[in-house]
């Protein structure tokens, strides 16, 4: 009896088990069932993305004494403070594929940087006045593509005798997406974003809001002047004068890029506070070069302007020599330690900047109209028109031309 009570009870418990095991199962299946991503939820694409090779996790991870995420808030709060746009929030991700100090910036899944920084070291940086060499590792800001050196921390007070500017690992990753942000501020506007811009402005002038928006003022086309003026850096902060401008002009023309030039006029003042600087008799100053009259008459012989908008129909070798004439003129006012900046009639100001984007992006073209009063101008250049060689038109000639 007590041996078959034995064998009924072990039955009875390896059923019990099987059950267990069964619904454990069960569960792990559904708990994994439940766990996979559906399509819909791969379809979505971050705004910006970070990814960090293994050796930069330290950055990130706060236990390992990290400040990143700070420096990335503190981005946002900058961007907002002077561009008057809101950053999007960062995705970081580790890629066991980069190499270990390496790092991407993506925009919408695309590619837009990349860099290297390397934590426990420091990054010398060569800003033209540095007195030597330093005992490192040759590397490159890329920032803005400066020279410098990975040195150790020992090293620090030295280098800075010599002139180098010297940033944190952490620093050096932070600029660099100051830079991105500022340089695809126009892709990382979206509609939705101009809709919550609309929305701000309507608490501090909603009878604003209410008579010109949507009826005058199209959201779309609100979207592309903000576009256009994010391209080049201007702060789109005054939303209220940038809404009466495009009020008053929008009855009259429709071509985006003819209206954008009057809301940088109405922004006149910002502008010129981006690029002065304080002279030596204490009055803000703009150190530039400008173009003479038959140089803007040629570029303007080049613009189409039509209902449709404005066009340029420039040759390319033409507009590369153009573009090398600018280039070389401003040249010296970098040499004289200021930032690049032309000046040129507001009818073609838009067109010189398109032709010499490719060549030097970070230049600004100003028009004369956007020099407020008690600004000083100082030209350290004028650039004439020096037509180019024959058989270089000839071999880039349009049929339009050879026709004429």
């Amino acid at each position: 009896a007590v041996v078959i009570a034995g064998i009924g009870y072990g039955m009875i418990r390896s059923q019990r088990t099987t059950v267990e095991v069964q619904a454990a199962a069960a569960t792990a299946a559904a708990t994994n069932k439940a766990e996979a991503p559906s399509p819909e939820s791969l379809l979505k694409l971050d705004a910006m993305e970070l990814e960090v090779g293994y050796g930069l996790v330290s950055l990130v991870d706060t236990h390992q004494g990290g400040d990143l995420l700070e420096r990335i808030s503190a981005i946002r709060r900058q961007t907002a403070a002077d561009m008057g746009v809101i950053m999007p929030p960062v995705r970081i991700r580790d890629n066991l594929q980069l190499p270990a100090h390496e790092y991407r910036l993506k925009i919408k899944g695309a590619i837009v940087a990349r860099g290297q920084t390397i934590p426990g070291q420091l990054l010398a940086i060569d800003s033209g006045i540095s007195s030597g060499p330093l005992d490192g590792t040759p590397a490159k800001e890329p920032a803005f593509g400066l020279d410098a050196w990975w040195i150790d921390p020992s090293q620090k007070t030295r280098a800075e005798t010599m002139n180098y500017t010297v940033v944190d690992p952490t620093s050096v990753l932070a600029t660099h997406m100051t830079e991105v942000v500022k340089t695809f501020s126009a892709e990382l506007l979206s509609r939705q974003e101009v809709t919550e811009l609309v929305a701000q402005l309507k608490t501090k002038a909603p009878k604003l809001v209410e008579e010109v928006l949507p009826t005058v003022v199209k959201t779309a086309d609100l979207h592309r002047v903000l576009q256009n003026l994010l391209r080049e850096r201007i702060p789109i902060r005054d939303m209220e004068t940038i809404v009466e401008t495009l009020a008053d002009w929008m009855p009259k023309t429709k071509d985006t890029d003819v209206l954008t030039e009057y809301v940088r006029n109405g922004l006149r003042r910002s502008i010129c506070q981006l690029h002065a600087h304080t002279g030596e008799n204490g009055k803000p100053r703009i150190v530039c070069i400008t173009l003479d009259p038959s140089l803007e008459d040629f570029i303007n012989g080049y613009i189409d302007r039509t209902a449709a908008g404005t066009s340029l129909t420039m040759p390319a070798a033409t507009a590369t020599s153009v573009a090398d004439q600018i280039v070389r003129g401003l040249q010296q006012v970098t040499a004289a330690g200021h930032h690049p900046v032309v000046l040129a009639s507001p009818t073609v100001r838009a067109v010189v900047r398109q032709i010499i984007e490719p060549v030097m992006p970070s230049a600004a073209v100003l028009g004369y109209n956007e020099i407020v009063q008690g600004v000083e101008v100082e030209s350290l250049a004028l650039i004439t028109h020096l037509p180019i060689k024959p058989s270089a038109a000839a071999s880039h000639r349009t049929p339009q031309e050879s026709a004429a």
